[in-house]
């Protein structure tokens, strides 16, 4: 996954522009709830092809921290 396709499920799921988002920019910003963190861990997980917890996803709460912690899940799977 590149950073632009996670921008773009992002943008997606929260009807905005994937050229606004940034790392810098923080899930209270994008207005996540509970369950838009269970969307977003199915989403990402298809994109990854792995199974993602929305508990996972709780300990981080900008796009940047999301990013590191795809990563980071990328690099734990090879």
């Amino acid at each position: 996954m590149t950073f632009e396709d996670l921008l773009d499920i992002l943008a997606e799921q929260f009807s905005c522009d994937a050229a606004d988002l940034g790392e810098d920019i923080t899930f209270e910003d994008l207005g996540v709830d509970s369950e838009d963190l269970v969307e977003l861990a199915w989403q990402i997980g298809e994109a990854l092809d792995m199974d993602i917890s929305e508990d996972s996803l709780k300990s981080v709460d900008s796009i940047g921290g999301l990013w590191r912690l795809i990563r980071e899940l990328e690099e734990a799977e090879n």
